[in-house]
């Protein structure tokens, strides 16, 4: 009979205001709560049973990350992207997302490189027999090995907030990944001057990659707003 004392383990309890901003972010972020949406403590205290304090403390945490704001004197909603925000939440995130990617490559190594030249292969291979599921799982691995070096934690951590905001406006305007052979091109790009740690390389690829998905949200917010007016 195991002794149950043998091994402690620590049980951290959330408090409810965390576990009802997760819940309504992760809605927000999929796009399942639309931007302009009203934000009312009485309905969301109501959905997830809990005091309206707790609800007016997600609320007021999610206008601090910019995913909800006023629309009265004491009414939120979720925030509405305007075309300023796309492009100031990609070009920071072009700005941050280079540093980490170069910071990466300056200690990768020898079978980092050859690794990440199979997973350029993979993604070719998939593209070409037309089989997403498998090209999606060769893209996670190709960000993963470009970025997962950097130990620069203050930079991390800065990154988490675009990469919010980056997924949230794919999901509501470029919800399906891209897998065109020009995107192959732009990767490849990417891999060939992670591996010879070119900076201005880096920059150039990347710039050209997240310049063109930021076209292309930005068509789709024109598109949807010329059928609403």
């Amino acid at each position: 009979m195991s002794d149950l004392n043998t091994q402690k383990t620590l049980i951290v309890r959330r408090p409810l205001s965390e576990q009802v901003y997760q819940l309504l972010e992760d809605r927000i972020l999929a796009g399942t709560i639309a931007p302009g949406t009203k934000l009312a403590e009485e309905a969301i205290a109501e959905e997830f049973g809990v005091s309206r304090s707790p609800a007016r403390e997600a609320i007021s945490q999610l206008e601090k990350v910019g995913l909800a704001e006023k629309s009265g004197p004491r009414d939120r909603r979720v925030v509405i992207p305007s075309r300023k925000t796309i492009i100031d939440v990609y070009a920071t995130w072009i700005i941050l997302e280079t540093g980490r990617i170069y910071l990466s490559s300056l200690v990768a190594t020898k079978d980092d490189h050859r690794r990440i030249r199979e997973i350029v292969h993979g993604m070719e291979e998939a593209l070409t027999a037309n089989n997403m599921t498998v090209y999606q799982s060769w893209f996670s691995q190709f960000h993963t090995m470009l970025t997962g070096h950097c130990d620069n934690q203050l930079l991390n951590q800065a990154l988490e907030g675009f990469e919010r905001h980056r997924k949230w406006l794919a999901a509501l305007y470029h919800s399906k990944p891209e897998t065109s052979s020009r995107s192959l091109i732009e990767h490849k790009a990417i891999a060939k001057n992670y591996i010879k740690s070119d900076l201005v390389g880096i920059t150039k690829a990347l710039e050209a990659h997240m310049m063109r998905q930021r076209d292309s949200v930005l068509a789709r917010l024109a598109v949807i707003e010329k059928t609403e007016h």
